[in-house]
């Protein structure tokens, strides 16, 4: 973990929504109560089971939320950019209950417990934003869950692509962040069938692979299996 240098909020382009509701005294506030780090690739942001002190602001990147079941850790979602994370944490509870890693260099901003709970008792207009944000993953969460359940493995593989290339990337052509057995936990199967299923999506012509490269060449195509999963 590299440290950027202290944060100046204020002129920040990459601000929350909530953020940009505060007063003058209330950033203030929250400038002297933050600080930004870089995280590499594979490196750990938060440990599930440890104790939460502080409410991570993910500024750009790519993370994946993932938690240790009965068996084996599963990834639950990945957290694009500009995104909180441990929300939930602060407000339930001061243990996180599950773990976020970096899946590429990421640069996250972190703030106090306390300044985020004082913020939130102060600011009606910041408390709302905060609740959106939560209402929004929740809703995004529950879409997700029943893709997962009602899709074949095809139509959740369309899935997980088209999402890396429309929300992340914002190209056709990325390098996969996500390991093939990574991307089997994200989408629900092995990393046998990850690996079938993209050689069928290559053999049709839906997908290129060169190395960790992928370009979506046949892009409505992959669009409808992931449509009738």
């Amino acid at each position: 973990m590299d440290l950027p240098g202290q944060v100046n909020c204020e002129t920040c382009t990459i601000r929350s929504c909530a953020v940009e509701v505060l007063d003058q005294q209330e950033m203030d506030i929250l400038k002297t109560n933050c600080a930004g780090a870089v995280f590499d690739r594979n490196e750990r942001i938060f440990q599930q089971g440890s104790l939460s002190s502080n409410i991570a602001y993910v500024k750009t990147g790519l993370v994946k939320i993932h938690k240790n079941g009965p068996s084996k850790d599963q990834i639950l979602k990945l957290v694009k950019p500009p995104r909180f994370m441990g929300i939930p944490t602060v407000l339930g509870d001061k243990v996180n209950h599950y773990s976020a890693t970096a899946l590429m260099p990421t640069t996250v901003c972190f703030i106090t417990t306390s300044t985020f709970k004082t913020l939130i008792m102060r600011n009606g207009k910041f408390a709302n934003e905060v609740i959106n944000s939560i209402c929004q993953d929740e809703l995004t969460f529950y879409e997700r869950s029943i893709n997962q359940m009602q899709k074949q493995i095809h139509g959740r593989l369309a899935d997980a692509l088209l999402f890396l290339a429309n929300e992340i990337f914002a190209s056709d052509v990325f390098n996969l962040p996500l390991s093939h057995s990574d991307l089997g936990d994200y989408i629900h199967a092995s990393r046998e069938s990850v690996t079938r299923a993209l050689s069928r999506f290559k053999a049709d012509g839906l997908i290129q692979v060169n190395g960790h490269k992928i370009s979506l060449i046949e892009k409505d195509m992959l669009l409808k299996i992931s449509k009738l999963g």
